[in-house]
């Protein structure tokens, strides 16, 4: 058709015609140390390598589903498989042009989040809603299979070309990185994943590291938040940096490896602002406990004996540093203690499998267990999480970025603290009595706002981990054969 444009199907296509996202000066990651000046330290140099990165897709056990159901005074109560309800909150008031009292948004539970129930929920919750709303009758939406998978957005696909300087004995001093990523047609969460990718990139010492990070603005489908977010393209640049070094110089990669990592003052360097104290970078003595504990140097040499035997079959190990920032994210949460000594725990974040409710129930029992009073034993029994309500708790945030849990398990102690304070006056009396403390005007229901603390908001932790691997050369079948984790939390 005359005046249409040809679509923008690459990420180079993006560069020609300059189509990209912005990434919002707050999270936009920052580089560190003198990119020139370790270049020219550099006794070899590896230019203008490139390495590129398909996607992945989510395949939960529950696809995306919603139901609405119209109430009076205009009001509209969604039950959403969402791991935020309370942008989908704010996504449905703007949809239906109401104010956001009228809208409920609940989640009981997630069949599968791992970022694919996060920005990818609203659309069904949002149509869901919208034709509760015009029929004036309860709907229900639920995606099958396919068109879960043509809708899912999934990982990233990415571009990157790098130029990396080194010393002879394996220690990189410079890294330059054109990175391109492609976003697809709409923002979603694409703007974060540069900050997210670097971070995982920085947990090797490059020296100094520059990058130029664009996130491209195509005409396919928009990528989403995909577990880890950015960090598996990083974690995987970083070891395919490592890798093509050590086979430049002949070298052992895990001598490599073990070459370029992080002294404190190369971390400071590197994660400014969050790399703790000295004595919390615990990287080397998990790199060291984790090779020892594996019994990585012998199966090394086992896997040399067999890759020599076997012609269709190879085997390889590897040992892999992890430096991942935290950050943990202010919650709400609230605990109420009913008339016959039970107790009802709300909380901002939602579950989708890793626990929270479990965690924030057994928090609710120790938090209270002080009031405790003779005959309600086993306090734990008496303690009921309930569904997430964006009504009921607001400011409830996202669940991601695997804090959320000990975010409201923060938020529930808070609460608790507050109970326990206004009860604990009145327990002997009430003992005496035998009274219910509702009957003393004693407000038995605390709401409580958990803020981290700025200094400790941002925070590393350290993994290392051994894996070895083995190949079908005929098939390209891999098999895990064994992994030894050892994680610092």
């Amino acid at each position: 058709m005359e005046g249409l444009t040809s679509p923008i199907l690459t990420v180079e296509q993006a560069v020609e015609r300059s189509s990209f996202f912005e990434i919002p000066s707050f999270i936009n990651p920052q580089p560190a140390g003198d990119i020139l000046k370790g270049m020219d330290e550099a006794d070899q140099k590896i230019m203008s390598a490139e390495i590129r990165l398909g996607s992945q897709y989510h395949f939960c056990l529950e696809t995306q589903t919603a139901m609405a159901v119209p109430e009076e005074d205009n009001c509209m109560v969604v039950y959403s498989s969402t791991q935020c309800p309370e942008t989908a909150h704010q996504n449905l008031a703007k949809c239906l042009g109401l104010p956001e009292h009228n809208i409920r948004v609940i989640t009981r539970r997630v069949g599968g989040g791992f970022g694919g129930k996060a920005l990818k929920a609203m659309t069904v919750a949002t149509a869901c809603a919208l034709a509760a709303y015009k029929l004036r009758r309860p709907v229900r939406i639920y995606n099958n299979r396919k068109t879960d998978m043509l809708t899912a957005g999934g990982r990233h696909p990415m571009k990157i070309t790098y130029s990396v300087g080194f010393k002879n004995d394996g220690k990189v001093t410079a890294l330059h990185l054109d990175i391109l990523i492609n976003g697809g047609m709409d923002a979603d969460v694409s703007p974060m994943i540069p900050n997210d990718l670097v971070g995982a990139l920085k947990k090797y010492d490059w020296g100094a590291l520059s990058f130029d990070v664009k996130v491209c603005k195509t005409n396919q489908s928009s990528r989403t938040a995909m577990s880890p977010p950015g960090e598996v393209q990083g974690t995987y640049i970083a070891e395919a940096v490592i890798e093509n070094v050590a086979s430049h110089l002949k070298m052992d990669v895990d001598s490599v490896r073990s070459r370029n990592l992080h002294s404190f003052e190369s971390l400071c360097c590197f994660y400014k602002g969050c790399a703790g104290e000295p004595e919390e970078l615990t990287l080397p003595s998990l790199w060291d406990k984790v090779a020892q504990s594996s019994g990585y140097y012998r199966r090394t040499e086992t896997i040399k004996e067999f890759n020599q035997v076997n012609k269709w079959h190879k085997r390889g190990i590897s040992r892999i540093p992890l430096v991942h920032k935290v950050s943990v994210r202010a919650t709400p949460g609230k605990v109420s203690i009913l008339s016959d000594g039970s107790v009802s725990v709300e909380v901002g974040g939602i579950e989708l499998g890793q626990g929270l409710w479990t965690k924030a129930k057994r928090m609710a029992a120790f938090g209270l267990s002080s009031i405790r009073c003779e005959g309600s034993s086993d306090l734990l029994r008496k303690v009921r999480v309930v569904q997430t309500d964006s009504l009921s708790l607001t400011q409830g945030g996202w669940t991601a970025g695997s804090t959320t849990s000990e975010s409201s398990c923060a938020a529930v102690k808070l609460c608790c603290d507050v109970l326990v304070e206004r009860l604990i006056p009145l327990k002997e009396r009430l003992e005496q009595q035998m009274g219910p403390a509702g009957m003393h005007s004693v407000n038995l229901s605390a709401s409580c706002y958990f803020v981290p603390d700025f200094d400790a908001m941002n925070y590393l932790i350290y993994g290392a981990a051994v894996s070895e691997v083995e190949i079908n050369i005929l098939t390209g079948e891999t098999t895990i054969l064994q992994s030894d984790i050892i994680y610092d939390c």
